[in-house]
């Protein structure tokens, strides 16, 4: 394929020969449409009806105040437009996690922010029962919808006979958020219908796909594929390294870690006595902080580096990710998945204009911020602001409204 050409971060279609338009280049990249028949053969419609009842039925939370739908929106994008979800007793999540996308769910194959749950059906069992959320229980919720008159008949249809069970219940759920998908004109585009988007929307799309995005954010949903870490830089601090030398400064601080103390002189001495300025500087930011002061046996060297008591001064890495692993506050100090740590659930995009604030936590109030900073940190790559325009356009032209 021969090279794609850019004109002051726009391309023109004039460029482009037949075999590299934009189109072909994002199913190559394996973006893909959601089809026109998948809303019509998804679920069998007496299921569908039944699960969006039980969607917006309240009584399935402890007081009967909170549905599904309280925290997943249509005019939120499927979320709820806040940073974290307030549940049972106007409690919010103990980890401050944002509220992910309902929407185009289906064409997941993780869920939760951890990646938890490999299914809809297993997934909507955790928000049901969690204290801070719905904070009921199965039996709860069998004995609530056993004894509202028209379930058994709607169970028996869907099912074949009256039975109420909370597994039911969680599968007749999941079939209705198997039928909240949002086909529009992008998913036309990639079908061949070249003019469903504009110039400015394919050159969103072309940057989507150079600057990398596409590496996460692919399939049907643009994400919810995969499990990746978040953020490959460690911290601010890096992008203004090189990878060279923060590999190199890794290795050092690796080595840090298991060298022993000799006599009045600490590792971390020994580690910078032959180190230059900037490279204490990245070294210090990107993975020591000094957290009291007054348990420092010194203060602070000429070289503006802390001389203490390595064991009470220096937290080893995982403790300080909490703090700096993030270009933003990390309220709740969640890292992702557990072993290994900050691999997280990768975002579908579809609807993502409407579900601010973003990111894990919902520190990042707009959709310009969150880009700008997964170029930066993710991607480890520049864009000009008409780039980043761009880009928001083609995410922009992504969504589609959904009435359900």
């Amino acid at each position: 394929m021969k090279t794609i050409v850019l004109l002051t971060g726009l391309f023109s279609l004039s460029l482009l020969h037949s075999d590299e338009s934009i189109q072909k280049l994002a199913l190559k990249h394996g973006l893909k449409p959601i089809s026109h028949e998948y809303t019509l053969t998804t679920q069998p419609k007496v299921m569908v009806d039944l699960g969006k009842k039980l969607f917006f039925d309240k009584s399935l939370s402890l007081k009967g105040d909170i549905s599904c739908a309280s925290c997943h929106s249509t005019k939120h994008g499927g979320a709820d437009g806040r940073p974290t979800a307030i549940g049972y007793k106007g409690q919010s999540n103990p980890h401050h996690l944002n509220t992910p996308t309902v929407l185009n769910t289906a064409f997941s194959k993780h869920y939760f922010w951890d990646g938890r749950s490999a299914t809809l059906a297993d997934q909507a069992k955790g928000p049901l029962q969690a204290p801070f959320e719905m904070a009921s229980n199965p039996k709860l919720i069998e004995k609530r919808l056993s004894q509202t008159s028209s379930y058994p008949q709607q169970f028996k249809k869907a099912f074949g006979d009256t039975n109420i069970t909370f597994e039911r219940t969680v599968e007749a759920i999941s079939a209705y958020e198997d039928t909240l998908v949002t086909r529009g004109r992008y998913d036309r585009f990639l079908e061949g219908n070249l003019t469903a988007l504009d110039e400015n929307e394919q050159a969103g799309l072309n940057l989507f796909i150079q600057k990398g995005c596409i590496g996460c954010h692919n399939g049907v949903g643009l994400g919810g594929q995969e499990m990746r870490k978040f953020p490959l830089l460690h911290h601010p601090i890096w992008s203004m390294a090189k990878q060279k030398k923060i590999n190199a400064l890794r290795e050092k601080y690796l080595a840090f870690l298991s060298a022993p103390l000799s006599g009045t002189l600490n590792r971390y001495d020994a580690l910078i006595q032959t180190m230059g300025d900037d490279d204490i500087q990245l070294l210090r930011l990107g993975y020591f902080e000094h957290y009291n002061q007054k348990e420092s046996s010194r203060i602070m060297s000429a070289k503006g580096c802390f001389e203490c008591h390595i064991d009470k001064t220096f937290k080893v890495e995982n403790a300080i990710l909490k703090r700096t692993a993030f270009a933003f506050e990390n309220k709740g100090g969640f890292l992702g998945k557990e072993k290994p740590s900050r691999y997280f659930r990768v975002p579908l995009l579809r609807n993502v204009v409407r579900t601010a604030p973003y990111f894990h936590n919902g520190n990042v109030a707009t959709l310009k911020e969150a880009v700008g900073i997964m170029i930066k940190y993710q991607s480890r790559s520049t864009v000009t602001p008409q780039q980043l325009d761009q880009l928001i356009t083609f995410l922009k032209a992504v969504d589609t409204p959904i009435s359900n």
